[in-house]
């Protein structure tokens, strides 16, 4: 009640006062400030029972006023200069850091963020600016959880973003040595002079000039150039010299605050420090300071913190980023599953990680995807994949899934791959030792174990989801770009055969109405009509690999494979916008690098191949697993890989085992199938009705798993007959 009547007689005395020019008024809330020091040396009220706070509000007001009346944009006026000439930042820094009154820095950290972002004048190249500023940033998250932390993250955020708008500023927060010791000792020496001042120095002398003095013995005593010379020196012969980068020291403090408003805030700045352009930032960051260190180690600590047992279905189903958003109740976390808040901070902090990655200086960017690959893939996720117990393989696989599905950035990204499939591109043989982990994974794709198998095989389909060439060529190009599948010998009568002109089932393919719906243009009418004549053989090759009676789709509205065409073109054009950049080739290649005799498809596609010519005997989610990712493969715009899984008339070597061959193989096994069961088209239809939901019935058949292995074939013979189609649509109106 007394302080808030003061504060009206204040206000009250002011408003009689003559009409004063901005800098005579400036001047008197700056005297009303220093004077407080002078008249209450032994009170110990907070700062928000005085005048303080009020007086130091009309400053920047006043600067603010001042700057918008200038009539020559750029110039400093009066208010500005004497704030500049008289050190009055370094004084209120001092008083700051006192902390006296009470609250004293929580106000000076205010004002300074006010002046910096309200102020357009750049402010930091002066020196007396950007020396107390810097002296303020060292202030900042010296306490843990302190009672001016909002204060600080929005100083601190402040400062980020002038150094952001002008990246050279950030070498005024780079510092060859510190001297705390004497700005501790200043600090002493100002509050006995307080205590003593009645007893001492009963004169109208301000304490300003005392404060701006004990700045100067600060400032006199840093050090000089010959003395940084001699230490630099002396420090070449033991190591590289010390830097000291305050600013982020001081946010990696703050990122670890309770307050999630303030941890949002410092990363924030972080992202700020770690973009900048200047080389010398980005190497002191990643050589001076450990953040590279606290900001994996967290990481690290979220992932160890992970349950242990959690459904992988779940685990899929959390869709955590990075910020204000990535928060889970306690109610949350029980209504849902054990464990829920702990991945989605895991995840939330890898996808913090992965922006910061992505928007850093190059040398930050690498040194923290290698950090993150040496303390969490190699330390903790390598020893975790390669444990015996199934349980613990299902859910380390499942972590590592949803790792690579949050993981964009390519520096990370390359990292994770490597860690997956190793670094070699040559071609792969045989017989030669694979990398540990490619090799196990490759391996589970064919676990006896349905859950491990399936789990595995979803990692690959991420895998192969992400923009990333070296993933392809290590899993798929690589054994294929030798083109040493192809039978040189039948190549001269396999091209004739291509231009003449055959008789087709033209009821397989879409008219031409159809067709135009498929892309903006129209079909281009200078189309050759032996490549039309061509893809319809190709198409029609693939429908008819099962005997009509396998097929169950007519007895719905779906028997076409047109119900295929509108996916396979909205994924094609996806995946072909991401692969243009690698400039792949529009005609089969034959690199003399990559030439393997006898011809090797590749463990990966070796696997593939080997589980979809067992289709008859694995269950329908397995089969809907493989399908996928061979529909991916195929997907895939380059012209080797077109040729070797999507042209049933390639001319290949004897030993040499295609898609369309193998699944030619299956149609045998089916059509055996068939004779020897009974009833098998109502079997058939059965079992499609069961899977489409449309029976109220739960009866499942003896051989049930045949019966949706047929329908999974038939489906995915429709579906490479339209990727088939689009991509030869595509080549032609291109």
């Amino acid at each position: 009640m007394f302080n808030k009547f003061t504060s009206l007689l204040q206000n009250a005395v002011d408003s009689f006062v003559p009409n004063l020019t901005l800098q005579e008024e400036f001047i008197h809330h700056w005297n009303a400030v220093t004077h407080y020091f002078v008249d209450n040396k032994e009170e110990r009220r907070r700062i928000d029972e005085t005048t303080i706070p009020g007086h130091i509000e009309q400053m920047v007001l006043i600067l603010v006023q001042e700057e918008r009346e200038q009539l020559e944009p750029g110039t400093t006026g009066p208010c500005l200069e004497y704030l500049l000439h008289h050190k009055l930042l370094d004084t209120l820094y001092t008083l700051g850091r006192t902390d006296h009154p009470p609250g004293m820095k929580q106000v000076i950290l205010v004002f300074f963020t006010k002046l910096l972002s309200r102020i357009e004048h750049p402010l930091l190249p002066h020196i007396n600016v950007h020396r107390a500023v810097q002296r303020l940033v060292k202030t900042c998250g010296e306490v843990r959880a302190g009672p001016t932390e909002k204060e600080e993250i929005e100083y601190l955020c402040t400062v980020c973003s002038k150094i952001k708008a002008d990246p050279h500023l950030v070498n005024f927060f780079i510092e060859v040595g510190t001297f705390y010791i004497l700005v501790f000792f200043s600090i002493i020496y100002m509050s006995h002079c307080r205590l003593t001042w009645n007893k001492r120095c009963k004169t109208s002398f301000h304490i300003s000039y005392l404060l701006e003095y004990l700045i100067y013995l600060i400032v006199l005593f840093q050090p000089t150039k010959s003395s940084k010379k001699s230490s630099q020196s002396k420090q070449s012969n033991t190591g590289q010299k010390t830097l000291d980068f305050s600013l982020i020291k001081a946010l990696l403090i703050l990122s670890s605050s309770n307050d999630a408003r303030v941890c949002v805030k410092a990363c924030e700045g972080i992202m700020l420090c770690a973009s900048l352009s200047e080389q010398s930032s980005a190497d002191c960051i990643v050589r001076q300071t450990s953040f590279c260190d606290v900001l994996i180690d967290r990481l690290c600590g979220l992932y160890d913190k992970l349950p242990p047992v959690v459904s992988p279905s779940d685990v899929e189903s959390v869709d955590a980023k990075w910020g204000l958003d990535a928060v889970v109740t306690v109610k949350e976390d029980q209504q849902t599953f054990q464990g829920k808040w702990q991945l989605t901070s895991f995840l939330a902090w890898l996808d913090y990680c992965d922006q910061l990655i992505g928007i850093s200086h190059p040398t930050i960017a690498a040194a923290l995807a290698t950090t993150i690959t040496d303390k969490l893939l190699v330390q903790k996720l390598h020893k975790d994949l390669l444990q015996p117990s199934e349980t613990g393989v299902v859910m380390a696989t499942a972590y590592f899934t949803k790792c690579l599905k949050v993981v964009c950035s390519p520096p990370l990204l390359i990292e994770f791959s490597h860690f997956l499939l190793g670094t070699k591109q040559e071609v792969e043989l045989p017989s030669e030792e694979q990398p540990v982990i490619r090799k196990r994974l490759l391996e589970r794709c064919d676990h006896l174990s349905d859950e491990v198998s399936i789990i595995t095989m979803r990692l690959f389909e991420t895998l192969l989801h992400k923009e990333d060439e070296s993933i392809y060529h290590n899993l798929i190009l690589r054994n294929l770009i030798g083109r040493c599948y192809l039978d040189e010998s039948s190549v001269t009568s396999y091209n004739s055969a291509n231009i003449e002109n055959s008789s087709m089932k033209t009821n397989c393919v879409p008219d031409s109405d159809k067709l135009e719906n498929l892309a903006d243009g129209s079909t281009d009418e200078r189309q050759n009509k032996s490549s039309r004549s061509e893809v319809h053989k190709i198409v029609t090759s693939f429908l008819s690999l099962l005997p009509e009676e396998a097929k169950s789709s007519n007895q719905t509205a779906d028997s076409g494979y047109d119900m295929y065409l509108k996916d396979a073109h909205k994924q094609f054009s996806a995946v072909e916008q991401v692969c243009k950049a690698w400039n792949w080739p529009k005609e089969p290649v034959k690199d003399p690098d990559f030439k393997l005799e006898p011809f090797w498809e590749g463990s990966f596609l070796k696997i593939l191949l080997d589980k979809l010519s067992r289709t008859l005997n694995q269950s329908y989610a397995v089969n809907l697993l493989v399908t996928s990712l061979i529909s991916r493969l195929v997907l895939l715009p380059h012209a080797n890989i077109q040729e070797y899984l999507l042209d049933p008339f390639l001319p290949t070597i004897s030993t040499t085992r295609t898609l369309y061959s193998v699944l030619k193989k299956v149609s045998a096994e089916v059509l055996v199938y068939m004779k020897r069961e009974g009833d098998f088209q109502n079997k058939l239809s059965s079992a499609r009705k069961y899977l489409m939901g449309d029976t109220d019935t739960v009866t499942r058949h003896e051989d049930q798993g045949q019966l949706e292995a047929i329908i999974v074939l038939e489906e995915f013979c429709k579906e490479l007959s339209a990727i088939t189609f689009v991509k030869y649509h595509a080549e032609v109106t291109r």
